[in-house]
């Protein structure tokens, strides 16, 4: 009897977690997309159709390039068509997604409970990770469910390597393998899984369990080396100095008739603030060193979490000095804490490693955000989890954990309202984060989206004042300007833009646009020369055909009702020559 009655007990401690992450984060879900999922989502013909989950599960995907959005996270692709088919909206797919947070507050248990053997420490560490507030954005905004669905196998991976070091078995191998593949299919943070295979698998075995699972870490390894290769020629963002999405050319690791030439597209996204870190290494490892501080310090104490962050480039050690001391202090007592097998060694080393990838060693568009906290949110509880044990007598440890759980969950609870929509999102983004340019371009963006001009043109001026050399920033300025009838006030901002960026199409298309008013001849040139620059940039081409009434009723009727569209466009902006 004495099973049952431990299982039941083992069930109600897993329960725990899963309903408080319900409770949590359940208020912020809206029937509204967010940010990101705009583009990947709401307007992503690929994942609105159910015809496409097969496409989307086949496994020759992962050798040809499919030509569509986020095709190096397959997973998370599959994931969302599902939802589609299921016929959900937005409110059911953040519905998806905190239902993963939920799945995943009780795998943060079960990882506790294999590595401590207690399940009330265990389901203490599992209610910090479902509460804290810094997993909102990955909950709250359904394309960053991709850190969710990488959680999710990461962490079955580990249990399953964990569990093969105990005992080898086919089985637990073939367990692990396959869900570090998927974890990695699903977001890039789980390619650090084999060193955090290595660190779990000390601590609960010893070296012995090391030598015991040594082939099941040489495939770890394989299934990186292949996710690699899988992941370099597949969409990435484009960043100027940096990097630049996908391979050049056909290669012997990249045979042409594997790769049919269609690029997946790359992520569209403005030039960041902080390119210069790119090409400056010692720069780079100051600021990234800060960056890590401050997660460090948000994991312990999230107030200051932001739905977009500006951090500050870090040139000099002066600056560095104690970010960098931190950052050495915490590397040393994880390592030394993990080789005296602790479980707060375990939980830091975890932390650390799953931090990696968030630190700029390759190149990153974002250099903070609230979702890369997700994994190492996991660490830091195990860690948190077992301080409270060795410093508070074991029938009290529940007062400061319940006192933590209820402060992170209030804090959690108060940023419900701003995961309504892009206004109060990105409002509270310029709030937080007053020296973003982004955030306030992309306040100028969701304030246009409401009907309000003046808003708008006024975040845009904003945006573009905190950084005057990036180009498309002064070219959204004169969007914003000339879509609210300002065509006069715009013309000298876009041409501001194309002097900076002259072979750029949406610069000389909209240049082109404004001048026509003045000069007719001028502006169809600069148009003629945006449809040279870009042929498939189809509002050039219409707007010649505006110009050119034989043209105009050559055109198909798709292309004619798309024109009358555009047309009147112009007409309510005052921009109709």
């Amino acid at each position: 009897m004495a099973n049952p009655v431990k299982t039941g007990a083992l069930l109600l401690w897993a329960v725990i977690p899963a309903l408080a992450a319900l409770a949590a984060h359940a208020p912020g879900l809206s029937g509204n997309f967010l940010w990101d999922d705009a583009a990947l989502v709401e307007s992503n013909p690929f994942v609105a159709d159910c015809a496409n989950l097969g496409p989307a599960l086949s496994l020759s995907n992962l050798f040809n390039v499919l030509p569509v959005p986020m095709s190096a996270r397959p997973v998370v692709n599959a994931s969302l068509i599902a939802d589609s088919c299921a016929g959900g909206g937005a409110r059911a797919m953040r519905l998806t997604n905190l239902l993963f947070h939920c799945a995943n507050s009780v795998l943060v248990f079960l990882l506790a409970l294999t590595f401590s053997g207690a399940a009330p420490a265990s389901a203490a560490a599992a209610l910090l990770f479902a509460v804290h507030p810094a997993a909102a954005e990955a909950v709250q905004i359904v394309v960053f469910r991709a850190h969710l669905l990488g959680f999710f196998f990461f962490a079955c991976a580990l249990l399953a390597s964990v569990y093969y070091a105990r005992r080898p078995a086919l089985l637990s191998a073939a367990a692990a393998a396959g869900t570090a593949l998927l974890g990695m299919l699903s977001v890039e943070t789980a390619a650090v899984l084999p060193a955090a295979a290595a660190a779990a698998v000390y601590y609960d075995s010893g070296r012995d369990g090391l030598r015991r699972a040594s082939h099941l870490l040489a495939a770890l390894l394989l299934a990186l080396a292949f996710y690699a290769w899988f992941r370099a020629p597949r969409a990435g963002y484009d960043i100027a100095g940096a990097s630049r999405p996908g391979i050049s050319a056909a290669s012997g690791l990249y045979p042409a008739d594997l790769f049919s030439g269609a690029a997946a597209p790359a992520a569209a996204a403005l030039p960041p603030q902080w390119r210069s870190v790119y090409s400056a290494p010692l720069s780079n490892l100051y600021t990234m060193a800060a960056v890590a501080a401050g997660y460090a310090r948000d994991a312990a104490s999230p107030r200051r979490l932001s739905p977009d962050y500006n951090p500050e480039i870090v040139t000099g050690f002066g600056r560095a000095a104690l970010p960098l001391l931190f950052s050495l202090c915490l590397l040393a007592a994880s390592a030394g804490l993990l080789y005296q097998r602790r479980l707060s060694g375990l939980g830091l080393a975890l932390f650390v490693i799953t931090l990696l990838p968030a630190l700029n060693l390759v190149p990153l568009y974002n250099l903070k955000a609230d979702r890369y906290l997700y994994f190492p949110l996991a660490g830091a509880v195990l860690a948190a989890a077992a301080l409270i044990r060795l410093t508070t007598a074991r029938k009290e440890y529940w007062a400061p954990v319940a006192a933590a759980a209820l402060l992170l969950g209030a804090v959690t609870l108060k940023r419900a309202p701003v995961f309504r929509d892009d206004l109060a999102f990105f409002a509270e983004a310029v709030k937080s984060s007053p020296s973003s340019s982004r955030a306030k371009a992309n306040l100028s963006a969701a304030l246009l989206r409401s009907g309000d001009c003046s808003g708008a043109a006024m975040q845009a001026g904003k945006a573009s004042s905190l950084d005057p050399g990036n180009m498309p920033l002064r070219l959204r300025l004169a969007y914003t300007l000339a879509t609210c009838g300002h065509g006069r006030e715009a013309l000298p901002e876009a041409r501001l833009a194309l002097a900076s960026a002259p072979g750029s199409a949406e610069a000389l298309y909209l240049t082109g646009l404004l001048t026509l008013k003045q000069d007719r001849a001028a502006g169809r040139l600069l148009l003629e020369r945006a449809l040279k620059a870009d042929p498939s940039m189809e509002e050039a081409a219409l707007t010649l055909a505006l110009l050119d009434k034989k043209s105009a009723r050559r055109l198909p009727p798709g292309e004619k009702a798309r024109m009358a569209m555009l047309a009147e466009f112009y007409r309510s902006a005052g921009l109709f020559f």
